[in-house]
């Protein structure tokens, strides 16, 4: 049976089409082949493809003689055509309104195994006339040739997405495995800030941005520790606003400042060109934020960037924790040995014995509540017939305290032998402090001179805890003569005391770490305590009389912390 030409053309003209429209995956290529065939077939100036892209959505992915800036809209279409409708015919919608308003005459349904794939639009024809039924039916075969080139172009299309994202996947993992390998080899230098740096230079690198900022969590809130390109006095009014800083304490997932809920602190990181915030976090506690600014190709951060950037928080944040607890840690290691070394040199800034002098027991001890204090005591040999007794407490401990003792030590040791009298040591050693230090600082001082043979003892005490002059039988008075305690006000006049001493008799003097040694119960020591320590065991030699007063200290206290120096100072006679 031989065919119409005009038939024969159109069955050769569908098998050429189809032979082009199978020949590509590329959904592109083959809705623009498609699209172009049409066109020229019936001479017409506008066409378009919209292509199903969720349930009732649909996207412009190709158009000829429309705006470009129609590419990629989304198209609401509640009453998809089942076949081929003139746009006047259609139900009044919104794709009704849209098709009409650009002039688009026709549309044809593409279908696929029942599947709605997505529709065909043209317009009028340039050249007078409507379509005939020969050309409607070749649209309408058209349609159904196309949707099989269509769907595989759509399959391949979701195929490339996803390797597409696989490869992204794999070349993020290298891209992390790459900066953590440099992280935890700048760890190895133990600088914190090396490693916030690589962290920052690696983001914006990766995430074509030219704004980075790194806050990390402190006991204060969130502080700065790195900006790249965020105006700091921005960075000021985030750090410095405690509203913000609880904010970002708190954040537990990558946010867009486009999202933030808080319209006065989305104002605020928009203010500094910040476009999103993604907290580091170990063990879901927040230890970080990076803060980064807008991409510079203007494009969005998308979901996978985000995570992508989460992931290298948390990584990063173990790496720039576990170096500052090294640092942390190499700085306490450089404070104790400081410590040991100002220990061991105060140490040999007291007496390394005892004196033993004919005629008197002396013992003494000095037990600082830490490698340092601020107790001190001494005796100092002024001539045969006299030495020179002292006990002090710098107020403070540590180390600033340990430093003013030794400077009382060294004025003692240079006035001593000056043949100034003990109330001109003691005035000109205060102005020495009050000089030298600030009102914080000042130190109480007990000071005298033992004279052997007068069997005599004449002190100064500049506020110090009074010591006690024990007697044989039992009785007791007290050195309380003196003036203000040392460093207070530049020019005190001090007075002196002198008493006889007999045989049986003791002298005690302590600092108010025994007094003041504290209980269990918040209860202190205090000095009925030591003067009952001392009656009860006066007998002893001044060694054992000593360990008695430490051990009962000790067994008060017991259960607490040292929390004061323990110095104490007996004499003697026989």
């Amino acid at each position: 049976m031989n065919q119409d030409p005009e038939t024969k053309y159109e069955l050769q003209a569908i098998f050429d089409l189809s032979k082009a429209l199978n020949s590509s995956l590329d959904l592109k290529s083959i809705l623009d082949t498609l699209l172009l065939t049409l066109m020229g077939k019936f001479l017409i100036s506008k066409g378009l493809v919209l292509v199903g892209h969720q349930q009732e959505k649909y996207i412009i992915e190709a158009c000829k003689g429309l705006p470009r800036s129609f590419l990629d809209s989304v198209v609401h279409i509640d009453d998809f055509p089942l076949s081929l409708t003139f746009t006047a015919d259609m139900q009044p919608s919104t794709i009704k309104a849209f098709l009409k308003k650009n002039d688009i005459l026709v549309v044809v349904p593409v279908r696929h195994n029942s599947k709605n794939l997505g529709l065909i639009g043209l317009g009028k024809k340039s050249l007078a006339g409507e379509f005939s039924d020969t050309e409607l039916d070749y649209l309408n075969s058209l349609a159904n040739i196309s949707a099989t080139s269509i769907q595989n172009g759509l399959i391949f299309r979701q195929l490339d997405h996803e390797k597409r994202k696989s490869d992204k996947s794999v070349q993020e993992l290298n891209t992390l495995s790459e900066i953590v390998r440099e992280l935890n080899s700048t760890l190895s230098k133990l600088e914190t800030n090396k490693v916030v740096s690589l962290l920052v230079y690696s983001i914006m690198g990766e995430m074509m941005v030219n704004r980075c900022a790194v806050f990390l969590a402190a006991s204060e809130g969130m502080t700065l520790s790195l900006n790249k390109g965020i105006p700091s006095d921005n960075c000021s009014q985030i750090t410095g606003n405690n509203q913000i800083s609880t904010e970002l304490a708190s954040l537990k997932e990558p946010i867009l400042i486009q999202d933030y809920q808080d319209g006065s602190t989305c104002d605020a990181f928009t203010a500094a060109g910040i476009a999103a915030l993604i907290p580091m976090k170990i063990e879901n506690e927040n230890k970080g934020v990076i803060a980064i600014g807008g991409k510079i190709t203007r494009q969005p951060f998308s979901k996978d960037e985000l995570r992508f950037l989460s992931i290298l928080g948390d990584w990063s944040v173990i790496s720039i924790e576990t170096a500052r607890l090294i640092e942390q840690e190499l700085q306490k290691k450089a404070m104790d040995e400081e410590m040991r070394i100002a220990g061991e040199i105060q140490r040999q800034l007291l007496p390394d014995s005892c004196l033993t002098l004919e005629g008197y027991e002396v013992e003494a001890v000095n037990n600082p509540s830490r490698q340092v204090g601020g107790d001190y005591f001494d005796f100092i040999k002024m001539s045969n017939d006299e030495y020179m007794f002292c006990i002090a407490d710098v107020s403070g401990k540590g180390t600033p305290a340990s430093l003013l003792m030794a400077n009382v030590q060294a004025s003692l040791h240079a006035l001593a032998d000056t043949g100034l009298s003990l109330t001109e040591i003691t005035t000109r050693i205060n102005k020495i402090i009050y000089e030298n230090t600030t009102y914080d600082k000042f130190i109480t001082f007990f000071v005298g001179i033992l004279n052997l043979k007068k069997r005599s003892f004449t002190s100064v005490n500049a506020g110090h805890n009074p010591p006690y002059l024990y007697h044989a039988d039992g009785t007791f008075e007290t050195f309380d003569e003196g003036g203000l305690i040392l460093g207070m006000m530049p020019e005190i006049i001090y007075k002196s005391e002198t008493v006889k001493l007999a045989s049986g008799d003791c002298i005690v003097m302590f600092t108010d770490g025994v007094s003041e040694a504290m209980n269990v119960n918040e209860e202190e020591y205090e000095e009925h305590r030591i003067e009952k320590c001392i009656a009860d065991n006066f007998h002893l030699s001044t060694k054992d009389l000593l360990k008695k007063l430490l051990d009962d200290v000790a067994s008060f206290s017991s259960g607490c912390p040292q929390a004061d120096d323990i110095t104490a100072l007996l004499i003697k006679v026989k």
